[in-house]
């Protein structure tokens, strides 16, 4: 990257699709809209919500250049956005979902980031070892 490149901006959007699960096997889907592959049992799975889209295009997004504020325009995570004030380029990315959940030993509350599949996690008060599936 050259001195005079832009360091590219990415914003996180504030829209984020519904849960869904796996009709053959019930186990959370990845975070996105369209054909999804399960995690768990590597079913394909088509997956649309109107509504989400119909946000996405109307989200406003501020720039992060110039502050101006835009309305996205486009129905799909990610996006590459341009300022019209600025023409600043910058990529609209997906919301990342964070869950709370309880440690088993402790009780102690920890934030995570909900993805599909089993994870094992250590409770840094505790340091318990405990599994957990989404």
């Amino acid at each position: 990257m050259s001195e005079d490149e832009p360091v590219p901006y990415e914003v996180e959007s504030r829209v984020s699709p519904p849960p869904a699960y796996c009709p053959h096997c019930d186990s959370l889907l990845p975070d996105d809209l369209g054909i999804l592959e399960c995690v768990t049992c590597s079913a394909q799975v088509k997956v649309e919500h109107f509504p989400t889209r119909e946000a996405w295009k109307k989200e406003k997004v501020t720039c992060p250049s110039c502050r101006h504020v835009l309305v996205a325009g486009v129905d799909t995570r990610p996006a590459d956005i341009r300022c019209s004030k600025c023409k600043h380029e910058f990529t609209l990315t997906k919301k990342i979902i964070k869950v709370e959940i309880e440690c088993p030993a402790c009780d102690r509350g920890l934030r995570i980031t909900q993805r599909p599949g089993e994870r094992k996690l250590r409770c840094p008060a505790c340091m318990e070892i405990f599994k957990i599936s989404f």
